[in-house]
């Protein structure tokens, strides 16, 4: 009986325990007694657990604004408070200015896409990026920067097109026809089909893809055996040990030269990794792989983790702007508030859900199951969606792979629209429940079980308490993080 209650499903206990456990774990005064030591994990009570998983200042009746621009309003708020307000360059507005009546998804991105740029050429110059201007685009010692291959994050050539078209390019300079299409390798559009089939999102796809496609043009340009193939119908299957240990070797040069960090280096290493594991398993291919490893690399890096207020904002920006914001309010709130992986919160059917004992059962990773409480704004969310739906309904959408998506790319507008500075994607809402949990001095092994992670090590990584302590830093990322 050391683990916490909400940590084992009541039917993979001994049949002698289990009707006892079952009548217990929905007790509010808990397995043991509540007089019993906070400090001791075998007497945490549900009413604990809930006082550690919600926040008390985020509690309060859910009420959706009777007056709200919804989706189609989030294009007009960039415009007005991030394009108009905040790009100097009148030919960046004007590229960016027709696409305003385009989808979210397609005006974000040009947005993202011109703020990259800008960023680039403030970084160049040393300034800040609302002193980029037009003059500023005509210099001609940045072009060519702009265009390189090694330059993160890329530079897109559909920006850097409309730049020339404009004759602010010098005329000279080479830019790849945007219209055309990069051809892939048969087994790589199979490998893509395949992560996208698992549900991954798109923007992890294009970075396995374009690390895989890197060692295939690598090796046709730098192994005799390749010569005269090219990327799309390269032999792969004749790719051997030696060859990627030639190409490792070539990417940790340019990582000591300080081309890329030693996180990318791993990054490249598990990408090809696994899609030779991928060959393997679906094609009997034997992989290559024998001493093909990433290299010791700082995976802890501290971040700032946005107070009770800001967090608010980011949820009112859902109520405004959500085509339905009950449901998205239910999404990122399972992130938040029961630090869900994006996965696990796609995957939630309402069979998951029992509204009358207020309790939730999470699929997690190796098969595992647990059973998690609910209170607050998240449980008055799902009282409000729920209406007779079917126990196999999915309460975020009709597929998995379609909501994890919208999450993912939605968290990106509506922490704009926040006006929240912190980097990453929707995976931070893991970040700031677990140190949100760190913060409270919860026990370690209590922090380790609602975290869902089979060793305390991993907890290390989502703890963000000291940003400015360098020395604790360190110290993480000299723990050993072996699954």
């Amino acid at each position: 009986m050391s683990q916490l209650w909400l940590a084992v499903r009541p039917e993979t206990l001994p049949q002698a325990t289990n009707l006892y456990f079952a009548e217990k774990i929905l007790d509010f005064s808990g397995i043991f007694p509540p007089v019993s030591d906070d400090h001791d994990i075998r007497k945490i009570t549900r009413e604990k657990v809930e006082e550690m998983l919600y926040a008390s200042k985020l509690q309060g009746v859910y009420v959706t604004p009777e007056h709200r621009p919804g989706p189609a309003g989030i294009n007009r708020w960039i415009w007005d408070n991030k394009v108009v307000a905040e790009i100097r360059s009148r030919h960046l507005r004007e590229y960016l200015a027709p696409s305003v009546q385009y989808a979210t998804s397609t005006f974000y991105n040009k947005y993202a896409s011109v703020m990259n740029l800008i960023r680039h050429i403030a970084k160049m110059h040393q300034i800040h990026p609302m002193q980029v201007t037009d003059e500023l685009l005509l210099d001609p010692d940045i072009h060519n920067r702009l265009l390189q291959r090694t330059l993160r994050p890329s530079v897109n050539q559909n920006l850097v097109q409309y730049l020339k078209d404009l004759q602010i390019m010098e005329p000279t300079t080479s830019v790849p026809s945007t219209r055309s299409v990069i051809e892939v390798h048969p087994k790589l559009q199979q490998y893509q089909l395949h992560l996208q089939q698992k549900g991954y999102s798109h923007e992890y796809i294009r970075h396995c893809i374009a690390n895989v496609r890197e060692l295939l043009t690598w090796l046709c340009g730098n192994i005799r055996e390749f010569e005269g193939q090219s990327p799309q119908t390269i032999a792969i299957f004749q790719i051997t040990n030696e060859h990627l240990l030639a190409f490792r070797s070539y990417k940790h040069k340019q990582v000591k030269a300080g081309i890329y960090s030693p996180i990318t280096f791993c990054h490249r290493i598990s990408a090809i990794r696994s899609f030779f594991y991928y060959l393997q398993k679906q094609f009997g291919h034997t992989p290559p792989l024998r001493r093909f490893r990433a290299i010791k690399a700082p995976r802890y890096k501290a971040r700032e983790i946005p107070p009770d207020e800001q967090i608010e904002h980011f949820f009112q920006a859902v109520d405004l702007y959500a085509e339905d914001p009950v449901r998205e309010q239910i999404g990122y709130r399972l992130l938040l508030e029961l630090g869900l992986r994006l996965s696990e919160a796609a995957k939630v059917t309402w069979g998951d859900i029992n509204l009358g004992v207020r309790t939730i059962m999470i699929h997690s990773k190796g098969k595992r199951s647990h059973t998690l409480p609910l209170v607050g704004r998240l449980y008055d969310c799902l009282l409000q969606a729920g209406n007779g739906q079917s126990r196999h309904e999915l309460v975020l959408g009709k597929s998995p792979a379609s909501i994890a998506n919208q999450l993912y790319r939605k968290f990106k507008w509506y922490s704009l629209i926040a006006g929240w500075p912190f980097p990453g994607g929707v995976h931070f809402f893991r970040h700031i429940f677990i140190t949100r949990l760190a913060g409270r001095s919860i026990l370690p092994q209590t922090l380790k079980d609602l975290a869902r992670v089979a060793k305390l090590d991993t907890v290390s990584l989502y703890m963000h308490l000291g940003q400015q302590n360098q020395y604790l830093t360190n110290q993480i990322n000299l723990l050993k993080y072996d699954k």
